[in-house]
Formats: structure tokens, C-alpha cells, sequence
């Protein structure tokens, strides 16, 4: 270089201090990308500081413009967090001596209609015609005055209301235990993939943190899209996620054979398991930046069959054997009675909002099983569960 180039033809470096917590989420691949100034993370400012040192070098207008970046992204980071940690304080102010199910009220899915009957306005759910399951196209009236018909609400499977009452059924039970054996948790249930950070508000500060979209390619395509039936963080025992499946509630109805029975049993299973190493995966990946290695449970629930009926489903099936006790943790086939929920575990289907004693002795026994038996998470700190619960 000659001496007499201006400033901005000269390479230079500059050393910025930012917290970890800052440090974490800077995306020097799109700072580079962006203003062409080269970017690392250095050594801590000073032992125990809690300050990492950024390193700068470039243009002094590459590193400018990298500064300003900088200051962009640990701005919108630090501000937008800090906002989610506030809210939930506000929002749970019992969050570390109690549970919280979200929403308080379980809500059906199925799509409704508002109707006057006796003059009193009700929603009445759209149900399908012919058998249970069958599924019908959107229904139109039919026109007498040469006008277009006119499309009417969805109609709805009989699967979908069977889904919500086993649903319904299992987080009363839930609840219920939790409050009395005072589990620390919050539950939500439904939860679809790209709900997480998924509002256009939380756009920036997002973009630096683990989301669906960018769930590592490794991973099948379709694995960035799906739902949790059901989505526990505890306080103590890390994330559980149970994959709810309501089949057997009509099979007399249907009049289906034992056989029948058993292929659906053993169907299910095996939907269960890919949607739970799916689910498992996509949570792996979104806790990636808080707490890598926290505790996930799987399990999976069968508000309408009983352990014995799934038992003779499974009893001969050896591939599945082994993909369910490589799926929820056990080591034969006689560990997977006692990992799932079932129907005897839980209330009447008739009334589920009472859960007895019995039940909830039943409901008991398999909570240790299945979720206590390993002990507290070393990774769950408060903080750690604070933050999880805020994103």
C-alpha cells in the first residue's frame, strides 16, 4: 500500500466487547455477506466477565458498515428477549410453584357455525354425512333463482371431533394430576411448527435463532413441518411431547374384525413414532442456542384403547417392536405397555372432567414411569426453563 492512499484504502481492525448473550446470536456469515468485512469472536474481555471480544478488520467503510449490523442484530436480539422475559414474568407470576395449561380451556378444532334456535344464538358444529371418517368437499345451496350457489362453512370428519375428545379427555387428566402432585410445567397442546416465533413483529429478532425453516438438511424436507399434540416443559424433568391418537372409540360401530383392529392399532404406532422423531428432532433444534442436550420424553397416548388391545396389536410384530422401544426408551417389548397412556389410565369418556382417586393413582404411577424415573434434568435451571417458556 502507498502512504499516500486515503483511510479508506487502508486494512485495518477495530475489537468490539459485547455480552454472551449477544455474542450467541451474531450472524457473522450475513455481516460478511453484507458489508464484506471480515468478522470472528474472540477470547472473553476478561476472566469471569461475561464479555466477549468481536473482532473487525476490513475498509474502514466495511467496518462501518459492519459495526452498524452489529449493532442491529444484538439490538433487536437483546431488546426483543429481554421484552418475552418480562412478559412472561407478568404473565405467569406463579411460573416456578405451579403449572400453566395453555389455553385454560381446551378449544375444539372443528369449524362452526353461528345459528338462531329459539331465538337464542348457538354455534353448531358441521358434521359430515355418511360413515365416521368419511370426508366431504365444502356443501353449497342449491339455487332456485338461477344465482351461484352460495359455498357454506366446512363440513367437518367425524375424526376430527373424535380427535378433540380424547384431547379433551387427556388434558383434564393432565391438569388434574398436575395440580395434585404440585408438578411445575406449562402445557400447550396443537402447537404447529411454524407457530414458534412465527408473528412478523418478532421478524429481527428471529432471524438469528433457531427456527423450523432452518432445521439442519440433514434432516427429510418434510420434517420442517408438523405439530405437537401435546408440549410439557417442566420445570425439573426437561420437554415432554406425547402423540395423542384417538382410534377405538367406534370400532363396534364399524363392526370391525380383530384383524382390522390390529392393522389399525399397528398403523397408528407407526405413525406415532415418525411423528414423534419428527417432533423430537424439530425441538432438538429449536433448543439448539438455550440448553443443548435437554431431556425430551416421548410417549404416546390411547385415550380409547386399552394396553392389553394394543399389546396383541404389537405381539408378533417384531420390526415394530423395535422401532417403538428405539422411539420412547425401552429395551423389549414388554417396556412399551407401561411407556405409553391408556385408556384405563384416564377418566370416563362419558364424563372426563371427573378424574376420581383411582384415576389419578393410575394417572400416577405412569407420570413416574415414563417422566420422573431418570430424576431432575441437570440442564433445566430456572433461568433455562424462564427462557424456554418466554420463546
Amino acid at each position: 500500500m502507498g502512504l499516500n492512499q486515503s483511510k479508506d484504502e487502508r486494512l485495518r481492525d477495530v475489537c468490539l466487547i459485547l455480552t454472551e448473550q449477544q455474542a450467541a446470536h451474531l450472524d457473522t456469515g450475513d455481516i460478511r455477506a453484507k458489508t464484506g468485512a471480515d468478522v470472528a469472536l474472540g477470547h472473553h474481555a476478561s476472566p469471569g466477565s461475561g464479555r466477549r471480544l468481536v473482532i473487525v478488520w476490513g475498509y474502514q467503510k466495511q467496518i462501518e458498515a459492519a459495526a452498524g449490523l452489529i449493532d442491529q442484530q444484538t439490538s433487536a436480539q437483546v431488546q426483543t428477549q429481554l421484552f418475552w422475559l418480562q412478559w412472561v414474568e407478568a404473565a405467569f407470576p406463579d411460573l416456578h410453584s405451579r403449572a400453566y395449561f395453555l389455553p385454560p380451556v381446551y378449544f375444539n378444532r372443528v369449524p362452526m357455525s353461528r345459528q338462531s334456535i329459539a331465538g337464542e344464538d348457538v354455534l353448531v358444529v358441521h358434521s359430515a354425512p355418511g360413515q365416521a371418517g368419511q370426508s366431504s368437499g365444502p356443501a353449497t345451496t342449491s339455487s332456485t333463482t338461477g344465482k351461484s350457489c352460495l359455498p357454506q362453512p366446512p363440513r367437518v370428519q367425524d375424526s376430527d371431533t373424535r380427535d378433540d375428545a380424547a384431547m379433551q379427555r387427556l388434558l383434564f387428566c393432565l391438569q388434574k394430576m398436575t395440580e395434585q402432585k404440585g408438578e411445575v410445567l406449562v402445557e400447550m397442546s396443537n402447537l404447529k411448527f411454524g407457530q414458534y416465533l412465527g408473528e412478523p413483529c418478532y421478524a429481527a429478532a428471529a432471524a438469528q435463532l433457531p427456527l423450523p425453516a432452518n432445521l439442519p438438511s440433514a434432516r427429510p424436507r418434510n420434517w420442517k413441518h408438523g405439530d405437537f399434540d401435546v408440549l410439557l416443559i417442566h420445570r425439573h424433568y426437561g420437554l415432554v411431547i406425547c402423540e395423542v391418537k384417538a382410534f377405538g372409540d367406534n370400532i363396534q360401530a364399524l363392526n370391525m374384525s380383530q384383524q382390522d383392529i390390529n392393522n389399525n392399532i399397528r398403523q397408528k404406532l407407526r405413525d406415532a413414532v415418525s411423528q414423534l422423531d419428527k417432533a423430537e428432532a424439530m425441538l432438538s433444534h429449536l433448543v439448539s442456542d438455550i440448553a443443548p442436550g435437554l431431556r425430551i420424553t416421548k410417549t404416546i397416548a390411547f385415550p380409547n384403547l386399552t394396553a392389553s388391545q394394543v399389546q396383541q396389536a404389537i405381539s408378533g410384530d417384531t420390526q415394530l417392536t423395535q422401532n417403538l422401544c428405539q422411539c420412547l426408551g425401552g429395551t423389549d417389548a414388554a417396556d412399551i405397555a407401561g411407556l405409553c397412556l391408556y385408556s384405563e389410565e384416564l377418566s370416563d369418556p362419558k364424563t372426563p372432567w371427573d378424574v376420581n382417586e383411582g384415576t389419578l393413582k393410575k394417572l400416577g404411577e405412569w407420570w413416574t414411569r415414563r417422566v420422573t424415573v431418570s430424576g431432575p434434568d441437570s440442564h433445566m435451571t430456572s433461568h433455562v426453563y424462564k427462557t424456554l417458556v418466554a420463546r
